[in-house]
């Protein structure tokens, strides 16, 4: 669930185009009692340790991404997430011309700013094959295809000398492009495996993964999801705890959800490289039942400390409903909950001059609690 680059990532007005959030009317979810958030589960908050606090820094409702670093930083993140896709990267066969070239800002900016990155290189992308066109239609295993993808890691390699980077996706919620298509799955598999050989050669000692969503290691499919992972050292996956109707599960769920991600994979590490929780009503959610999932969800982080390193939040600004539209219109599904899903993500509010929401409040309580 992640269209970031052009949507989502844009940096300050300098050197980007901003997207300010439209006006709209008045969110509802504004009535409810600013009271503070207690901490309920994390009366023994452990030490932050290694564990690496990431969020998705989108487009405030100001346009001020300065603003917007500054918060995030205020929460407590040490890293940025990007993604950027290939297609957009490869403007002709081997010819490297992104316009605008988002790595080199990131690389301008986060390491200015002292944040580190995670990198998304977006490949399959959730609905979406992201090749460049001449390529369309070829199986992913065919040698033309992992060599020109090794091209592109070597490209990204010469646009990123300065930002730290902690880890490297090849694909983003992979499942759901393959589908039940165990064939797919294979020639994947040999693409995967290659490309991240490679990208290991480029960046020593980087964890590089391929991203499959929770319900794609867990579901039916969840075997051949694992495979995916046997020359892995790292496990990346991005959680939503939602019903099939975008309707929240109940905010306790977590513990349950990350014990059974520990159980499957016992030898690896596990990034949670996308989690979040809607607040909206259309979704049977609230500022407040937001705000119990973000202290549920640093509970669970602590029960499992030592097996994941890594926590990416989604996002920190609701999003403003021309952005939702261009989602919409890319995942092809026009849905009122999957839209207000999408838009009630942040953990600040994308109206008038934007408030932060319940969820802000708890995140930076347990943030703080534990040294971040």
């Amino acid at each position: 669930m992640n269209r970031h680059l052009r949507v989502i990532i844009i940096l300050t007005s300098v050197i980007l185009t901003c997207l300010a959030c439209e006006g709209s009317d008045p969110d509802p979810q504004r009535v409810e009692s600013q009271e503070p958030i207690t901490s309920g589960n994390s009366v023994d908050p452990q030490p932050k340790g290694k564990r690496i606090l990431e969020l998705d820094v989108n487009t405030p409702e100001d346009g001020n991404y300065d603003r917007a670093a500054e918060q995030a930083r205020e929460l407590g993140a040490e890293s940025i997430r990007l993604s950027v896709y290939w297609d957009e990267l490869e403007t002709a066969p081997g010819v490297y011309q992104p316009d605008p070239n988002w790595l080199a800002i990131a690389n301008q900016y986060y390491s200015a700013e002292g944040f580190s990155m995670s990198l998304v290189v977006s490949v399959l992308d959730t609905t979406e094959v992201r090749v460049p066109e001449d390529l369309a239609g070829k199986s992913f295993s065919d040698p033309e295809m992992i060599s020109r993808f090794q091209g592109i890691l070597e490209y990204i390699h010469t646009q990123l000398p300065d930002v730290q980077l902690i880890s490297l996706a090849i694909g983003n919620e992979i499942d759901s492009v393959l589908g039940d298509d165990l064939q797919a799955w294979r020639e994947y598999k040999t693409f995967y495996e290659s490309s991240a050989a490679h990208a290991r050669s480029l960046w020593p000692g980087l964890p590089v993964s391929t991203k499959v969503t929770f319900e794609g290691l867990t579901g039916p499919l969840a075997g051949t999801a694992a495979l995916m992972y046997s020359s892995s050292e790292v496990v990346m996956t991005t959680y939503y705890p939602l019903e099939g109707d975008f309707s929240v599960r109940d905010p306790a769920v977590i513990q349950e959800d990350f014990q059974t991600l520990a159980d499957l994979f016992p030898d690896k590490k596990i990034h949670i490289t996308e989690i979040g929780y809607p607040s909206s009503p259309a979704n049977g959610s609230s500022q407040a039942k937001q705000a119990q999932f973000i202290q549920e969800m640093f509970h669970a982080w602590d029960q499992h400390a030592e097996r994941i390193p890594l926590l990416s939040y989604s996002w920190l600004t609701d999003l403003p409903e021309s952005s939702v539209n261009e989602l919409e219109t890319y995942y092809g599904l026009r849905d009122e909950s999957f839209g207000e899903f999408l838009r009630t993500l942040g953990l600040r509010t994308c109206s008038g001059a934007g408030e932060n929401k319940l969820g802000f409040e708890a995140f930076l309580q347990e943030a703080r609690s534990r040294g971040w």
